[in-house]
């Protein structure tokens, strides 16, 4: 069965995904599942999400 990829932030259709790829151990851990609709963030919006590591001192 396949299943839609789409991004959490922008609604983007990502791809598919076979749902007997979702329950291997290569399976996107922070990928959310609901009904069959996959959701992650595409690459994109992953890069715009990105943070530089900062150094704070208390």
């Amino acid at each position: 069965m396949m299943i839609l990829k789409l991004c959490h932030a922008c609604d983007r259709i990502i791809g598919e995904i076979e749902l007997d790829d979702l329950t291997n151990n290569s399976a996107d851990p922070i990928m959310d599942i609901v009904g069959n609709v996959a959701y992650a963030l595409c690459p994109s919006c992953l890069n715009d999400m990105e943070m530089a590591p900062r150094n704070i001192y208390h």
